[in-house]
């Protein structure tokens, strides 16, 4: 997990270098990428403002945007090269720069949602520690009697079938 982890934030750290990199190209999104104000829905604030509501994404649906969006990004980069001309060299690097922008975006949103989710983790994790120590007598005779009675053995393969079952769904959840 942290090897992931490190991984996802090597690729965000890279991707925000070279977006600050481009940054200082004045870009405007064109008018085809832009949705109409019908299609996406619409949340009310506190203070009554009406404001997009973002749609959460899959965790599929983010892999394939996140492979889409590297073929782009390497189409881009290939016609950038072969461009001869300023203004299409400047036309090719303004829409490179808006891809590498939405890729440090999702990102950056994929690492703060992970966060949340190993903190929500970490908090249960807390809690069942806290309700062991407040029974810590109990919890270790209990212990010395599944010993003895074959009764662990039976907890940690039900435990290990229970995480396995637990991985797998997490797979399949990826494809």
């Amino acid at each position: 997990m942290k090897k992931l982890l490190l991984a996802l934030w090597a690729v965000c750290l890279a991707g925000g270098i070279t977006a600050a990199e481009l940054k200082d190209i004045e870009v405007e999104p064109p008018a085809e990428c832009s949705l109409p104000a019908e299609s996406a829905p619409i949340v009310k604030k506190d203070g009554g403002e009406p404001v997009l509501a973002e749609k959460k994404q899959t965790v599929a649906e983010q892999k394939k945007a996140f492979k889409a969006r590297q073929k782009r990004i390497k189409k881009l980069v290939k016609q950038y090269k072969k461009a001869k001309t300023a203004e299409d060299k400047a036309s090719i690097k303004a829409k490179l720069a808006e891809e590498v922008s939405a890729g440090v975006d999702a990102g950056l949103a994929y690492v703060k949602d992970r966060i949340a989710a190993e903190r929500a983790n970490l908090d249960n994790w807390e809690n069942k520690v806290k309700a062991d120590e407040a029974n810590l007598e109990q919890v270790k005779a209990q212990r010395v009697e599944d010993l003895l009675s074959g009764v662990a053995e039976k907890k940690h393969k039900a435990a290990k079938k229970a995480w396995k079952k637990q991985l797998k769904e997490a797979k399949e959840k990826l494809h």
